[in-house]
Parts: C-alpha cells; structure tokens; sequence
C-alpha cells in the first residue's frame, strides 16, 4: 500500500509543479505583453520551454509574438530590425518546418529591402534580396509562396541586366539549378537561354573595345 501512496504523492506532485509552471510561462508573458515589454516576453517564454516540452503551447506562442514583432518592425518601416529579427526567427526554427505565417513575413522583407535598394538605385543589391526570397521560399509547402519567392528571383534577375551585369544574372540562375537539383521550379528555360544570350554580347562588346 505504501509504494502506492508514495506513487500517487509522486505523480500529484509532478502534475502540481507543471500546473505551477504553465501559469507562470503564460501568466508572466500576459503581463509582459500588456506593459508592451515584447522582447521580454519571448525571452520569458524561451526560458519555460525546456521545462514545458509537454506544452505545445508555449511554442505556438512563440511563433505568434515573432511574426507580431517582424509586423510592427514592418509597420514603422524599421527594414533593418524587421531582417535581424526575421533570421533570429528563421535561426530559431531550423531543424521544423518553418511556420507559415513568419515564411510570408520573411517573403515580404525581402521584397521591400530589394524595392528599397532600388529606388537608391543599388540594382545589384537589391536583386541579393530577390535571390534571399528564393533561398527562403522556392521549397514552402505553400504554392503562393512558391510562387512569390520565383518572382522576387526573376525580378532580381532583370535588375542585375538593367545594372549591366547579365552575366551576373546567368551566373545566378547557375548557382540557384545547382542549389536545387538542377532545376529552378516554375522558371522557364528560355530564361537562361536569353541571359546566356545577352551576357555572350555583353563580352564581345567588351573584347572589341
């Protein structure tokens, strides 16, 4: 009879400390959230993780509070804090699938960072982050992102040619075949035919001189 009472006692006591703990995870993070102490909070709830595995929960929170930060860095155009955030997010997931919700945010940063560049007339750089937008999406489970990340790349790739480096520009779709097999899904062939085309005339142009 003992071995069972100390079994039970054993089992209640454990059950105790987790309701302790869930209601601190979450109930600290509540407040924090209400005093707007954003970054706080997920700190808090990182730190409950390791002692909640049980708890899908907390991560699920997680992921919510990240996209909501990347948002409200997005809102006030702050580019700069929306990327650190958004690879600190992407560094966090690694080993599971990447949540959606924060996939179509990493998509968006991308697209405005390179529109950015742009209008500063940095055409090379801001095709870097049409090539990070198909880094990031060309294998999403979702088509739309899929489809997304393969426009940021073709855009990238005709702002390399309106730079006039469209040998860089076929040097990239090279390296993004090489990257996924030998095929960039979606992207028609003629692509690379047309840059091979433009970047042979490019180098006589240039012989010739």
């Amino acid at each position: 009879m003992k071995p069972l009472v100390a079994l039970l006692t054993l089992v209640l006591g454990i059950a105790v400390a987790a309701l302790i703990a869930e209601g601190g995870a979450f109930g600290g993070a509540w407040l924090m959230h209400g005093r707007g102490q954003y970054d706080d909070e997920i700190r808090w709830l990182e730190g409950f993780q390791p002692l909640m595995r049980w708890e899908k929960g907390v991560a699920r929170l997680i992921a919510r509070r990240e996209r909501e930060r990347i948002e409200r860095a997005l809102k006030a155009d702050r580019l700069d804090r929306a990327v650190h955030l958004l690879r600190a997010a992407r560094s966090r997931s690694r080993g599971g699938a990447m949540d959606p919700g924060l996939m179509l945010l990493g998509i968006e940063t991308c697209r405005r960072a390179s529109d950015r560049m742009a209008r500063h007339g940095r055409l090379s750089e801001a095709a870097d982050w049409g090539d990070s937008a198909l880094v990031l999406a060309i294998r999403a489970p979702a088509a739309e992102h899929r489809y997304s990340a393969l426009a940021g790349f073709m855009e990238a790739l005709e702002l390399r040619v309106r730079d006039g480096k469209p040998c860089a520009a076929l040097a990239r779709v090279q390296w993004a075949k090489r990257g996924l097999g030998g095929v960039i899904p979606g992207m028609s062939a003629n692509v690379e035919e047309d840059l091979a085309v433009r970047c042979d005339e490019q180098r006589r142009k240039e012989a010739g001189r």
